[in-house]
């Protein structure tokens, strides 16, 4: 029986609607395609018509029914595309490797959908859900396979709901990146035939970042179409963009399976990581704060929601693996003196750790370093200096010299009889060995009830290799759902304790793992050229307020470049602002600096950290900006970081975005004026002396004039409305 899937013959649509969004779907028998997903459409539309409109023509040479991209396109409905589902029965005489599903009934919910369809002859339910956030428009997606039969089934490949893409939306951004040199972008055209992005390093991963947004080639930051796509998953994955010569376009996410992971037992499911989706009319911004409110409403879960993002003090770059009570206490001093608001105490504090080769697992405080565990610090940051107190883990790792290896050998992942690979001189600890599970959660437990920690900077240094459980299978995807599992009863426990994603850096940034987490480490690099570019590709999916921003110290060890304090202070003062530098030793110049920029965060965190967000580009690429606007559109605040030397002598003229063009706004400079009036030999621009006053209007098209910046400077402007 040929299936009728072609939309002329739709008799089935369903669809959902948010403030700003419209989803829909059609269908005949089989499972439903989104026909439409973009700006919302009128109540009176006739979603049939509508439907009936898109009916695709047959061209010479094909098959007599076209099979449309479905939400989970099959290789039995004809799809000559990347099917969205690879699966087989294992020692049946059924059907197992290609079929039909069938719609069989649509569940709804107040914000959303369940399509269910079935395979009666592979004996396999599809179970496909949608739900619309009515504040932000994001769609959340999810596919869930349950084998229904009698013996078990293969499945090579699952996608999570595949999106269908615009023609019209011929570009994408590629998302990628290293070691310190996380969320680089490069702007693509979408070929003709098949694109994939793969991830087997066993976390989200500094290369791969799962998401893309698809773009059309005159979208630029303020205006134009776009759509984008986030998957939350901490492990390995696998996007597919597709261009076909039927000129549809379809793009495909899920996880990536090692041999035998995806073994689906009779009356078990196999269900998707979900897939986060957002569609604008008016630009990268406008996609990126649809993102940002999905975030605030639906994903991150602070313990205080009302409480502001504190100052962060570690100790990581100004003591390194040299920890000594008295030194500590004197840098507790200075992070109290320079504004910091928590405390923390980062790799070495425990039994034996003097460097990265060993200890790891044996979660004790050093009795040579602290003769009376970490007591005498935490009382004195949390007593003596009304600070919070933070402490730095990684458990799910082992060094092999260590006294839990040496005890527990078999508890790592490996595949003996091969070598265990080492990075950074670890393992990885297999958390889907119970016993391992019931270890880390009680030391962990132990430390969070034994010292009053408000705060674990949790790290992950390792990419997974030979990832074998204790049987030898391939245990990633487990692993993942472990360390979900993990967090999230640690979370049970410890509701007041927030937790940092930290996996040398911004290795492991995801939806997922940040609704047991509640910040990220961006990157292990403090480089503040760096960090613009990096927090530039982050915030296109998630907010400042989760964007962890050190002033590192003068000299970089990641890069080996030095920075003017004012730069490295300006660059961390948009996301979550921390100091990772040696205090103690800074001038008296260098600290009040630090000090005022501090003061200046707390006083503009809240905007930050709840407004909309734009980011701001130029003709010069190197000069790049961050400005957010209040909800009221009566406070807005800019940084302009000029990276390298501009490409001109007069810099540009800044637009500001987001304003109410009918109000009138006060423009002025946060940051000392010495960097204006170094780089400028005249610069009579009302700005200067804070008498800048000019209408929304004016402000969004002509905009600002900046100061001559060197490299490597910049500024900070606040602009306040005057009238109503």
């Amino acid at each position: 029986m040929s299936p009728k899937t072609s939309s002329e013959n739709i008799v089935h649509t369903h669809r959902l609607d948010a403030h700003n969004t419209t989803i829909l779907f059609g269908w005949v028998t089989g499972i439903p395609e989104i026909i439409y997903i973009g700006a919302r459409l009128d109540d009176g539309m006739d979603v049939e018509m509508f439907a009936r409109s898109r009916a695709r023509p047959l061209g010479h040479a094909t098959m007599d029914e076209h099979a449309p991209v479905s939400m989970q396109p099959e290789i039995g409905a004809g799809f000559m595309g990347h099917p969205g589902l690879v699966a087989n029965r294992v020692d049946s005489d059924k059907p197992g490797w290609a079929g039909i599903f069938e719609w069989v009934e649509t569940a709804e919910t107040d914000d959303g959908v369940t399509f269910i369809c079935r395979d009666d002859h592979r004996e396999l339910r599809l179970d496909i859900t949608v739900t619309l956030c009515r504040k932000s428009g994001v769609a959340v997606m999810k596919s869930r396979l349950t084998n229904e039969g009698a013996d078990d089934c293969m499945v090579d490949w699952m996608s999570a709901p595949v999106i269908p893409v615009p023609q019209h939306l011929s570009e994408y951004l590629h998302f990628h990146g290293r070691w310190t040199a996380e969320f680089a972008i490069d702007r693509r055209t979408v070929p003709m035939g098949l694109v994939k992005s793969e991830n087997r390093r066993g976390r989200t991963s500094h290369e791969a970042f799962p998401g893309t947004i698809m773009l059309a080639p005159t979208t630029d930051e303020e205006s134009g179409r776009c759509l984008g796509v986030h998957m939350g998953w901490s492990g390995n994955h696998r996007m597919v963009l597709e261009r076909m010569t039927t000129g549809e376009c379809q793009l495909q996410m899920g996880v990536l399976h090692f041999s035998r992971e995806g073994m689906l037992p009779a009356g078990r499911a196999l269900e998707t990581p979900e897939i986060h989706v957002a569609t604008s009319d008016v630009g990268l911004n406008d996609l990126s704060q649809r993102f940002h409110r999905h975030v605030r409403e639906n994903i991150l879960k602070l313990p205080d929601a009302k409480k502001p993002r504190p100052v962060t003090v570690n100790t990581w770059e100004a003591i390194y693996f040299d920890h000594n009570i008295d030194a500590l206490k004197e840098l507790a001093d200075a992070a109290a003196k320079v504004g910091g608001e928590r405390f923390v105490l980062d790799d070495g504090w425990f039994v034996g750790r003097n460097d990265d080769t060993t200890s790891l697992g044996d979660w004790t405080p050093d009795p040579q370093k602290y003769p009376d565990g970490l007591h005498p610090i935490v009382d004195y940051v949390v007593d003596e200096k009304g600070m919070e107190f933070g402490l730095w883990v990684e458990p799910e790792m082992v060094n092999p010299d260590s006294q839990l290896y040496r005890d527990h050998p078999d508890w790592v992942l490996a595949v003996d009889p091969y070598p265990r690979h080492l990075g950074r001189n670890q393992l990885v600890l297999d958390l889907t060995n119970p016993e391992v599970f019931e270890y880390l959660y009680t030391v962990i437990g132990d430390l969070l009830k034994t010292y009053r920690t408000a705060y674990l900077k949790w790290d992950m240094n390792r990419d997974l290799v030979l990832p074998g459980d204790r049987t030898g299978l391939p245990a990633v995807h487990r692993q993942t759902t472990a360390l979900y599992a993990l967090l999230d009863r640690l979370r049970e426990g410890f509701p007041n304790v927030e937790i940092e994603s930290c996996a040398s850096g911004g290795g492991r940034v995801d939806y997922e793992i940040l609704k047991r987490t509640h910040r990220f480490w961006t990157s292990d690099s403090n480089d503040a050229v760096e960090r613009t570019r990096i927090q530039h590709g982050f915030t296109h999916f998630l907010p400042p307020e989760v964007m962890g921003s050190h002033v590192g110290p003068a000299w970089c060890h990641t890069s080996g470049r030095g920075f003017h304090p004012d730069f490295r202070a300006l660059v961390a003062s948009y996301g979550h602002m921390g100091l990772e530098l040696d205090l103690r030793k800074v001038s008296d110049e260098e600290f009040a600096l630090f000090a005022a920029a501090v003061e200046r965060y707390k006083a503009d965190r809240d905007l930050w950290h709840s407004g909309d967000y734009h980011r701001i580009t130029t003709v010069d690429a190197d000069l790049l900006g961050a400005c957010v606007v209040d909800a009221e559109q009566r406070s807005a605040r800019i940084v302009m970081m000029q990276i390298d030397r501009p490409r001109s002598i007069v810099p540009p003229t800044i637009q500001v975005p987001g304003l109410n063009p009918n109000r009138r706004y006060k423009v002025e400079l946060q940051t000392e004026n010495k960097v204006a009036m170094h780089g400028s030999r005249k610069f009579r621009n009302r700005l200067m002396d804070g008498r800048l006053e000019l209408t929304g209007a004016v402000l969004m098209s002509a905009g600002v004039q900046l100061p001559v910046l060197y490299a490597q400077t910049g500024v900070a402007l606040a602009l306040e409305a005057i009238d109503d």
